[in-house]
């Protein structure tokens, strides 16, 4: 991953604020574009080390995060989703680490009750992903670069042997700079419906994965364009091929872990609608 060194006139400001004694390091040798430089770097270094952030949102994570941002637990909801009679509220209701189980859906987790197997949620996911036959899913990507996020709307193919995504973008997009500079990546799928009421019947899958680029000279680029290519229904020459290897950068997503939102599926099946997967280097 590239490190963001960067500062804007206003962060500046406000990191010498922070750190006085570096004011005299830039004070002896102003103007000098070198000492800028260097200084940036030392405050991105401080801020790497310490956590410590510039803006007006900073929030001391250290502390879990904003209070307002929990769940009171009060009184049970009778929308509450099933879970082991053994657990309390706060068992679930509790800072949990900085992810988008935290909270009251923690407890498909940590609850016996209501949770499928691995198996079961990975079948899960390769069915909702092979709607057309083919594997191939219209997807939001999210990437992120010095902390700036972008969304992009990318069709990725699913490998269901392996578990892994596919997508095959142009050179020099902006999403290709973001995942060279950042792995993490996001991606986000959920079934449209005429009616409009996914409360109801939603159907979705997040992943949560390590991006990898490969170039049209790396061995793994033809084996990944074979996945990839039957699903357009265009046959794979030796003079596309080539002309693809040149132009062409083939994205691949290893997940970390999957979650399965099957909302009429699941429940009515006594389990939670949302499952998670996880690879074997994460499984619980």
């Amino acid at each position: 991953m590239l490190p963001c060194i960067m500062h804007t006139p206003e962060e500046f400001e406000m990191l010498i604020r922070k750190y006085p004694e570096l004011q005299q390091k830039l004070n002896e040798r102003t103007g000098s574009m070198k000492t800028r430089l260097i200084v940036s770097l030392i405050f991105s270094i401080l801020i790497m080390v310490t956590g410590e952030a510039v803006g007006d949102n900073v929030t001391d994570w250290s502390a879990g995060g904003p209070k307002d941002i929990y769940v009171k637990p009060i009184k049970k909801s009778p929308y509450h989703g099933i879970y082991d009679e053994s657990m309390k509220c706060l068992d679930c209701h509790r800072y949990d680490g900085v992810d988008s189980y935290t909270s009251a859906t923690m407890s498909m987790l940590k609850s016996k009750k209501g949770s499928m197997s691995r198996e079961q949620i990975q079948q899960g996911i390769i069915k909702a992903l092979n709607r057309h036959g083919n594997f191939r899913e219209i997807f939001v990507l999210s990437t992120s670069f010095c902390n700036d996020p972008l969304a992009t709307v990318v069709e990725f193919v699913l490998d269901p042997e392996n578990m892994v995504f596919y997508a095959i973008s142009e050179k020099q997009t902006e999403k290709l700079f973001h995942m060279a500079s950042n792995e993490k990546v996001s991606l986000g799928y959920m079934r449209q419906f005429e009616h409009g009421n996914y409360f109801k019947d939603s159907l979705g899958v997040q992943v949560k994965g390590i991006a990898t680029l490969i170039k049209g000279t790396n061995p793994e680029f033809e084996a990944a364009a074979k996945i990839y290519m039957p699903s357009l229904g265009i046959p794979l020459t030796p003079e596309l091929m080539e002309g693809m290897k040149k132009t062409k950068i083939i994205t691949k997503v290893v997940p970390s872990r999957i979650a399965l939102m099957d909302r009429n599926t699941h429940k009515s099946k006594g389990y939670h609608a949302l499952q998670v997967w996880f690879s074997e280097d994460q499984k619980k």
